[in-house]
This record gives structure tokens, sequence and C-alpha cells, in this order.
């Protein structure tokens, strides 16, 4: 489906009539968030997880007996209580997921999957229309805060340094072509999947697209939009900085060098390395940085700004950060919260490091809880969430698994019908 015929569709979901997805839906809808208080809005995801467990109660008896189970009552719960409900991504992986869907989850949705870097079997997540419609609205009006302006329509032009085919299958690629297609904003991949080029992970068969890259970088068309996995950037940048003197003059002839993004340009980034060995995401900045340019939204000089993705397959929403300016930062309604990886409890201090875990209420089909095995640690902010998060590092393998066999409630309930 389009992005127009997700919306047509999830508007005529039997879902709305709930009185909870209702509530949602118009949540998702309401910008303001964004200029709410971080008390307000801790209180406000408080609400809604409790009302949450409530509707999930209400769809499915799997979610019933858990709540019962863990003596967890929706009408009082804690957000504290997240911790035991969390699971890890693992879970996952392969039909895992099947077993989280309520019993009427609506169909017609997508699948999307994880690259498979970390494990051969990657987890499969499944997104009803509705979901893919709130996916789309959250994302877009979180862009828009961090990107510092609401994205004009029928304006500029962008690139994704993917291949068309990973639109079906990779949550960050759909969410960009959806939102810009929604915009009416032309998409260009700069790469092509050819199978049978090499054995592997899709993402190992890419080829570059010379004439979508080339169409890019003459484009005078602003501003220019440029998403790629910060391997892309970097090579792309080492490209141009390991030219002839010759070619790099014929480039600054045709005005392709530096590559000029415009008023309002952005370099988005998202995925982390994919098996390349890179420099540190600052020194990825500053090299790009080189032949790189764009200007203010006022016409004013300035550095390309960047901007990075936190997302992953099992979550709705992403993080987002604007390098140099904020560090990463939800939606408004997510509700991040770090456990401690020894004890699996909640990190309550206000500068806070361990494993992060992430609850988002606003997706329909599921109890969206779980912790991807990333380490993060927090700071106070001054935004509307009250904090953000800076990214530290994976989990190893001898890490994540010590975790899961430590940790209790949700996981270990799971494991006890097996």
């Amino acid at each position: 489906m389009n992005s127009s015929e997700i919306f047509e569709t999830a508007s005529k979901s039997r879902l709305l009539k709930d009185p909870y997805v209702e509530r949602i839906w118009g949540l998702m809808n309401d910008k303001s968030l964004f200029s709410k208080s971080p008390d307000y809005l801790r209180e406000l995801r408080k609400s809604l997880f409790r009302d949450a467990l409530n509707y999930f109660s209400r769809h499915s008896d799997y979610y019933t007996e858990l709540f019962e189970r863990l003596e967890i009552s929706p009408k009082d719960a804690e957000l504290e209580d997240l911790a035991k409900l969390a699971i890890p991504s693992d879970i996952l992986r392969g039909e895992g997921h099947k077993q989280f869907l309520i019993k009427d989850v609506e169909e017609n949705g997508e699948y999307f999957m994880s690259s498979g870097t970390t494990n051969p079997n990657p987890v499969k997540v499944y997104r009803s229309p509705l979901d893919l419609a709130i996916m789309i609205r959250g994302n877009t009006f979180l862009f828009e805060y961090v990107y510092g302006k609401e994205v004009e329509s029928e304006k500029g032009i962008a690139l994704f340094m993917a291949a068309p085919e990973l639109r079906h299958r990779l949550n960050f690629v759909a969410f960009v072509h959806l939102t810009l297609e929604s915009k009416k904003i032309p998409l260009l991949y700069g790469m092509n999947l050819v199978e049978g080029t090499t054995d592997g992970k899709p993402w190992q068969k890419l080829v570059p697209n010379k004439e979508n890259v080339l169409r890019f970088l003459r484009s005078r068309e602003e501003p220019k939009l440029l998403f790629t996995a910060p391997a892309g950037v970097y090579l792309l940048s080492k490209k141009f900085e390991d030219t002839s003197m010759v070619q790099r003059l014929i480039y600054r002839l045709l005005k392709i060098l530096p590559v000029n993004l415009g008023r309002g340009g952005v370099i988005v980034t998202g995925g982390g390395s994919k098996g390349f060995d890179l420099p540190p995401y600052d020194k990825i900045v500053e090299f790009s940085r080189k032949h790189f340019v764009s200007r203010g939204q006022d016409g004013s000089a300035q550095a390309v700004p960047f901007m990075d993705v936190y997302g992953m397959t099992e979550t709705l929403t992403a993080m987002l950060d604007k390098f140099g300016e904020m560090d990463k930062i939800p939606h408004p309604l997510s509700e991040v919260f770090i456990l401690n990886p020894k004890t699996f409890e909640l990190v309550r201090e206000e500068n806070a490091e361990g494993i992060v875990g992430m609850f988002n209420p606003f997706t329909t089909s599921w109890l969206e809880v779980f912790y991807p095995g990333d380490i993060m640690r927090s700071h106070p902010s001054n935004r509307y969430y009250g904090k953000e998060y800076v990214y530290v590092r994976r989990l190893s393998v001898d890490e994540g698994w010590s975790l899961q066999r430590a940790c209790g409630g949700t996981l270990e309930e799971l494991m006890g019908r097996i």
C-alpha cells in the first residue's frame, strides 16, 4: 500500500471504535505535545500505560493472564512495572512476534525485519494498517521537531542510499518512503539490489545506482534530503576526496562539488555501520562537511546539519538527534527507561546508564515494551522530554545471554511455557 491507501484503510479500522484507540489516534495527530512540560507528558504516559493494559486485556486472553501472573493491575499500574513486562528483541525472531498479537488484529498490514547482521534469524514484526498510519504520523512530527520546521509538501528532493526493495523489509526505509510520499516529495534510491552478485544479506548485494545519485547531486531543487547509513555518507565523501585533481575540477565546473543541499538541506543517518570499519561518528561528520554544504532555513551559511536515527524493527517510532545541538530524543508519548544490566531493575538516577527499554502506548496490535540490547545513558534536558539519550554500545553476546537468564517478569513467564 502507498501512504494514501494506508491512511484510508486506517480510517476505516474497526479498532477506532475502541475508546483507547480513539484517544491514541487523537493524540498522535496533536503537534502541541512537543511543547508540553516533561511532568505533564510523564503523567500522560502513565495514564496511557494504564489504559493500554486495560485495552490489551480486553483484546487478548494472553495479556489478561500475564498481568494476573505478574500481579499488575491495569487501573493502578506504575511506569516502573514496565521492567517486568519488557521482553528482549531476540524473542521476536522468526515467528516469535505472533504470540503477542491481539486476537482481532487487523490484516492487510506489512511485516518488517531486521537486517540480520547480529543473528541469521532476523527479528520480524507485523504492522497493521492502523499502526502504519500511526508510525507515519508520529515519526513525521518527531522528525520535524528535531529538523526545526515543518517539512513542506511538494518541495525539495530526497536521496536514500538504499534499494527500493528494502522499502518492504526495513522499518527505517519504509518510514522515510511513506513519509516523503505523503508529503509528495520525490525520493530517489541510490542503490540497486542485484541478486546473484554475492551471497549474504540483502544489504550486501547493493550496488550504486549512478544515474539516481548524479540526478540528486545535479538537482537545483531545495532542500535536498540525504538519507543513508553512516557508511554511505562517509564512503561517498571519501570517493570525492580520492578523485584526481582533474575529476575534482570537472565536478566543480559541473557544480557537483561541494554537494550543495540548499536551504534547509540535511543529512540523516541511521542503521549503524553494517560491518564497515568506520571512524567515530563525529569524525564522519567532520570529514563529510568538507564535501557537503547547505544553508539555514533563513538562507544563512551553516555547517550541513546531521540527524541520526535510533530506530529498530521492534519500535513504531524512532529516537532522533541533531549533531551538536541535541542528543537522541523520543516521541513525547514513548516511555524510554534504563535497566541495570546486572539486576534488571529500573535505574532511577537522573544521569542513568544501562540497558535501554522502550514502551510505545500507541501501538495497537501488541503491547510494544521491549529492550533491543543496547547500552545508553541519559542526561537532563530542557526540552519537552526532560531527558536526552546518548548511545553507548551494543551488548555483547555474553552480556545479552546473562541478562536473559537473570531477568524476570514477562520473559520468565514465557520461558515457563516452553
